[in-house]
């Protein structure tokens, strides 16, 4: 009578317990999923800089050097094929669940020290012979400073729907490095988790030199990217 009593304490003590296992289990494996992951936006961030530096601060410079250092996290074979699937892939992602926003030069920054160029009808903050130039602002102007923000899909059962839903209560604000834009760049949960996607936002920033003139891009900032 005493063992079939510890049998069943120890069923109930197995059932209390074993969700908890599984949760830590699965909790483990997407967290690995999750810091693999901000590892490679952090290495693809800087990508975009380091094009978007040298093609005038555009957000076709920005995207692609997204691509391309996003396209490594869905390459899972070594052939042509395979590269060129995981780079169409990439360019998804980053056209429909990504949100870039080009912190510096901001907008004032062309108001103060940016230059008409006819040649690309927009205005353009000079890059060349900055310590002859007036105002002690044009060398802040000439730094690239880059937020990406990316709704990384969840793929773990059960964590998922725990992840998002917590994901979804960070709608108010991000916190980074640059607290004054920080706290006008808010993470729009529903706006980059569009489609039903489960999932999580995470965020990567990188600040490099201008290696070119950095021009307004007026139809990026309008459509395509943040400006501030």
């Amino acid at each position: 009578m005493l063992k079939r009593k510890q049998r069943g304490q120890a069923m109930v003590e197995f059932l209390i317990v074993a969700p908890v296992v599984i949760m830590l289990i699965f909790g483990t494996i997407q967290a690995a999923f999750i810091y693999s992951a901000k590892s490679t936006l952090n290495y693809a961030t800087f990508q975009a800089a380091r094009l978007g530096a040298v093609n005038n601060a555009s957000y076709d410079g920005l995207r692609r050097g997204l691509i391309r250092g996003l396209t490594p996290m869905f390459t899972h074979q070594n052939t042509d094929a395979d590269k060129t699937r995981a780079h169409l892939q990439a360019g998804n992602e980053v056209d429909n669940y990504i949100r870039i926003t080009r912190i510096s030069p901001n907008l004032g920054d062309f108001s103060a020290f940016g230059q008409w160029d006819s040649s690309k009808a927009d205005y353009a903050i000079p890059n060349d012979n900055l310590m002859y130039r007036p105002g002690i602002g044009i060398q802040d102007a000439n730094l690239l400073k880059v937020r990406v923000q990316y709704c990384l899909a969840l793929t773990v059962p059960i964590v998922d729907r725990l992840l998002s839903a917590a994901s979804r209560f960070n709608n108010a604000g991000i916190e980074g490095s640059f607290s004054g834009a920080s706290a006008n760049a808010v993470s729009q949960y529903a706006t980059l988790c569009q489609a039903g996607r489960r999932g999580i936002v995470i965020t990567a920033e990188t600040t490099l030199r201008m290696q070119s003139n950095a021009m307004r891009d007026s139809t990026g900032c309008a459509s395509r990217m943040a400006c501030m």
